[in-house]
């Protein structure tokens, strides 16, 4: 990233800013007169041409002003914008409208709400099942190799897991495993389910337990199969459409194709895994040619401090990354929050 100058960054930011408003090129004309610096058009253009130079804005058109680049958003993002919203104002607005009888209702009221606060995209990756607390557990049996494992999780969430078995389990067999994970485990998550069987395989009189061999090999197949299990909440579209970025179909429709395809978000909450923070993505750092025109803003959620979760928005890059950021923001430590205290009342 290349040093600017004070006037230089004067200058970036008034484009960034105007075309923001209003997705117009942003000539010198206006940075001269609009501007706050006290300099003439002939200077501005001095500026602005270093601008290029460096890779911050580009001339869409000959005859045109300038828009900002992905670099420009950079830098703007990491030095120029601040983000100082009135949070509690956020806070206290989303929480009035998050209320739910269980979490996948409160995660779609988040998603919803991201996208018309933001008219963009808004959308929630639910916890993954092997980090939610465990209820009840039940299996079904589809054939004689295969069952489905019912799980209910305390936030009411219910996945059903399809899993393979030994030809020779008999329905007894699943009736006492399920008896045991429900008095052994109920309140604790998959994955410490899967710790403290690990733990006590250690023991060798437990490996030749014929119930603890079958609970052992049940469980860690449906920890294997929930460890990749959430779902993508995705609000209405309806808030874009209007948006000059989506009148060309095609890249709607890329938008709306990446969500269906799963891998890629969870690509981004790995990148995301270990940040608490808000991450922003612009243009070409999202990684995806039919969205490289969009802006992406995620943040992680968690429960008891491990993250469970993300939100975010996918929208166009104009966005008045100010206000977007401080939404996110809040969603995040709202969702974190709700789920917390959601659990502790089950």
């Amino acid at each position: 990233m290349s040093f600017l100058n004070e006037r230089e960054e004067i200058v970036l930011k008034t484009i960034i800013e105007e075309f923001v408003q209003n997705n117009e090129p942003v000539g010198s004309r206006y940075i001269s007169k609009s501007g706050p610096l006290k300099l003439g058009a002939a200077s501005i253009r001095n500026i602005m041409s270093d601008l290029e130079d460096k890779g911050y804005i580009m001339q869409p058109h000959t005859s045109s002003g300038r828009i900002p680049s992905d670099e420009g958003y950079r830098y703007y993002i990491d030095k120029l914008v601040t983000f100082d919203a009135d949070k509690e104002t956020i806070i206290k607005s989303l929480k009035e409208s998050c209320t739910a009888d269980n979490i996948s209702g409160v995660l779609k009221k988040v998603s919803d709400n991201l996208g018309k606060l933001t008219r963009s995209v808004g959308f929630v990756i639910s916890p993954k099942l092997n980090t939610m607390l465990l209820k009840h557990i039940e299996f079904v049996r589809l054939n004689v190799n295969t069952v489905l494992a019912v799980v209910v999780a305390k936030t009411g969430i219910v996945h059903n897991v399809m899993i393979n078995i030994q030809p020779d389990t008999t329905d007894s067999d699943l009736t006492q495993v399920s008896n045991y994970l429900n008095h052994n485990f109920a309140n604790k998550s998959l994955m410490d389910l899967k710790n403290e069987i690990v733990e006590e395989m250690k023991d060798d009189k437990r490996k030749m337990d014929h119930l603890f061999s079958r609970v052992s090999s049940m469980a860690d197949a449906v920890f294997e199969k929930s460890s990749e299990d959430s779902d993508i909440i995705v609000s209405s579209t309806s808030g874009i459409l209007d948006l000059p970025e989506f009148s060309d179909v095609s890249r709607l429709k890329g938008l709306l194709g990446t969500f269906e395809e799963k891998k890629f978000i969870f690509d981004v909450l790995d990148k995301c895994q270990n940040d608490k923070g808000v991450n922003i993505f612009v243009g070409a750092e999202i990684g995806r040619e039919e969205i490289s025109e969009l802006g992406l803003v995620t943040k992680t959620y968690n429960r008891g401090g491990n993250v469970v979760g993300m939100l975010g928005i996918i929208g166009p890059k104009r966005m008045k990354y100010s206000d977007v950021v401080s939404v996110v923001d809040c969603s995040a430590d709202i969702v974190s929050d709700i789920l917390g205290k959601f659990l502790e009342h089950k």
